[in-house]
């Protein structure tokens, strides 16, 4: 590090116009991160016309700032409705959202606005040191070691929500079948579109990030009818402020996990396409995998949280050094603002190390302030954010929904991703009922494409050759003991450990506490019988769909070119074999230990049960108002199509409150018009965004 370079890059500082224009991006990047769906990269790519008329410190504070600061509020909507602000924030909600179920929100914020600003030091520091040699450390990496790393993180997070092996693995295999949709990278061919040109590109990230965590949460929601913690405003409102304030003397404490999970986020968004919302996800996975309370992560525990927040910013600081090196973009945001250094006229690569080494030190500068300044506006925020969860659900999802629909055409202008937002919202919903892992589904998505192109690259660059190498080696090794841990752990066991009689029962969790540990009940004993009675015919019909579904994906795919071909049927076939596995176990009870998988009740009892684990139950009437929910979202799409969205939605926040949720008039009317008022002032005005007209 050149100490004249570093001198200059900070003294850009000093202009008033550069500060203006770093705490102009900041506040846009909160505000952008507090509408679900709409994501960094669409706020990004609306400033890049602004930058043709900025110098580069400032064009390069205003765009830096904005992606830095959409992660602390992006976040806050992830603790507080269960639905990400931005994909990467997306791990958040594991711990985040169910401590707002326990009226711990303020807490919740706390510790996500100081782990975030922490975070961003430990990333800044890494990005400083690493700009001499940043160059060698991507060479390292070959396509082998990529498709490896890919396979492990989605083994890795599998097991995350998940305590069985198949559901987990199913998950991460959906989510990846998912992202082979659109063309083909190798040949440009068009893949599992069935005719749909709009689907060329593929299934946008923001319907599948939304769909899954927060269309899928807030059918739920209505569902149960209640709040998200179920506590009154006078209560939450006495001892808010002290909640905050807890939460930021929490990761105080805990410097050593700050470190830890910063590192391990450094380290994933070092690795171009591997980065982003895997690196949150991964450094989660690392924080539970080194704790002494592994089952309590999700149901609400500080560590939870503490984890991926501290990588947020961390990844996002690692992602410039590829970035800036080889010009080669490790997530969404960094690819916009490759666009943007391309505008202010920096060409990434050597040349931008060399000619334009005070312009790095800048930015790690404007990350760094960035991260402190959004976390303080959050905390200045967080008492009255927190609030948000003492709305009853049926009041909150009509809002969520809406606003999720209208983001997700701000980022994609495509109407069969709204289709596709509110399929997969159905496909989280029953996720979430029969306990399968979200979190693997959209990493499988995310990291499919990656997995496949350096899979392709490796086939025609060195062949099974890359066996002989001690990286590819080692990461083989760990995706193998990742997918065979759980029934080698159970083998050394029973060598050592004298076995139990088994136990196989339902688990069926209250409504709204579904990731809580229950103790099991007294169960009937199955040892001597083989074959059992379907506990569910609904996950009995679940089973078949993922049998018949991965079947009639692998016929698909036996149709397309040998190179477009060769993933997709290998993950449809391994998906088709999992599939039958968890259908046959419904009527086997032998397979129950490996398809509903096992764990210990709060008072140590019940070893050697075999549970159901993560169902959540309910009532008949439940299920009847979540079919109630998905019909009303469903005509809203319909609605749209033929009137346009601007009169689509107000009319039906009408039919909602008026028929659903049978308000009030004035309830309905004022909802309606100020659902209306958001949409236009923010997306059609300020935002700029096209909406859909409607054929009528």
């Amino acid at each position: 590090m050149r100490v004249g370079a570093l001198t200059s890059g900070l003294s850009l500082l000093t202009s008033p116009s550069v500060i203006g224009l770093m705490f102009t991006g900041a506040l846009l990047g909160a505000f952008v991160g507090l509408i679900p769906g709409l994501g960094g990269a669409v706020l990004l790519t609306l400033l890049l016309p602004f930058l043709f008329h900025l110098p580069v410190a400032e064009g390069v504070a205003l765009i830096v700032s904005a992606h830095a600061g959409i992660y602390f509020s992006g976040s806050a909507t992830a603790i507080l409705i269960n639905s990400p602000g931005a994909p990467e924030c997306a791990a958040t909600t594991l711990d985040g959202y169910p401590m707002s179920q326990k009226n711990r929100a303020a807490e919740a914020l706390g510790i996500s606005a100081m782990a975030t600003a922490l975070g961003g030091v430990c990333g800044v520091i890494g990005l400083v040191a690493l700009i001499p040699a940043m160059g060698l450390i991507i060479t390292i990496l070959k396509p082998a070691s990529f498709m490896l790393l890919a396979a492990f993180a989605i083994i890795l997070i599998g097991k995350l929500q998940s305590a069985s092996v198949t559901k987990g693995v199913l998950s991460g295999l959906w989510g990846m079948m998912i992202a082979f949709v659109g063309y083909d990278p190798s040949t440009g061919l068009q893949r599992f579109g069935y005719g749909q040109l709009s689907l060329y590109n593929g299934v946008s990230i923001v319907a599948v990030a939304l769909g899954l965590f927060a269309f899928g949460r807030m059918f739920y929601l209505f569902g149960t009818n209640r709040a998200i913690a179920e506590v009154g405003p006078t209560a939450i409102g006495e001892r808010i402020g002290g909640q905050v304030f807890h939460g930021v003397s929490e990761v105080i404490r805990r410097p050593i996990q700050v470190l830890r999970a910063s590192i391990v986020g450094f380290i994933a968004g070092l690795i171009p396409g591997v980065g982003g919302v895997a690196a949150n996800f991964v450094s989660y996975a690392q924080a539970r995998a080194t704790s002494k309370r592994k089952s309590e992560f999700g149901t609400g525990v500080p560590e939870g949280v503490i984890a991926p927040e501290s990588s947020n910013l961390a990844k996002e600081a690692a992602s410039y050094v590829p970035l800036i090196a080889l010009g080669i973009p490790g997530t969404v945001g960094s690819a916009v603002i490759l666009s943007a250094f391309t505008i202010l006229g920096l060409a990434p690569g050597p040349s931008m190390v060399t000619e334009h080494e005070p312009v790095i030190y800048l930015i790690a500068a404007v990350l760094l302030i960035t991260g402190f300044l959004a976390s303080g506006l959050g905390l200045s925020v967080a008492r009255h954010l927190a609030l948000i969860t003492t709305v009853r659900g049926a009041l909150m999802a009509p809002f969520v929904i809406i606003l999720g629909i209208v983001g997700t055409w701000a980022a994609t202008t495509n109407f069969i991703q709204l289709d596709i937002l509110v399929g997969i919202g159905v496909v989280g919903l029953v996720m979430l009922r029969l306990g399968y892992s979200l979190p693997a589904a959209i990493i499988g998505f995310l990291l499919g494409s990656v997995f496949e192109h350096n899979l392709t690259l490796t086939e025609q660059v060195s062949g099974w050759s890359f066996l002989r190498q001690p990286l590819p080696d080692f990461l083989l090794l760990l995706v193998v003991l990742s997918i065979f841990s759980t029934p080698l752990f159970r083998l050394l066991r029973m060598l050592f450990v004298k076995g139990q009689p088994v136990v196989v029962e339902a688990l069926a969790s209250a409504s709204t506490e579904d990731l809580e540990q229950i103790e099991p009940k007294e169960g009937r004993e199955e040892t001597s019988s083989f074959f059992k009675r379907p506990n569910s015919y609904f996950e009995v019909t679940v089973d078949a769909v993922w049998v018949i579904g991965s079947a009639v994906y692998w016929i698909t795919a036996i149709g397309y070119a040998p190179v477009a071909r060769t993933v997709p049927l290998l993950v449809s076939s391994a998906a088709f074999l999992l599939g039958m596995v968890q259908l046959l176990s419904s009527f086997v009870v032998k397979l129950q230990r490996l398809t509903h998988g096992s764990k210990k009740g709060d008072r140590g009892h019940g070893k050697g049960r075999v549970v159901v684990a993560n169902v959540v139950t309910g009532s008949r009437t439940e299920y009847k108002r979540e079919i109630f929910m998905i019909a009303w979202t469903a005509l809203m799409l319909v609605g749209i199509w033929l009137i346009g969205l601007q009169l689509a939605i107000p009319l039906g926040i009408l039919v909602y409150f008026f028929v659903l949720d049978r308000g009030s008039w004035r309830r309905a009317v004022i909802s309606g018009a100020l659902m209306y008022l958001i949409i236009y002032v923010i997306f059609v005005r300020l935002l700029a965004t096209q909406l859909p007209h409607g054929i009528l």
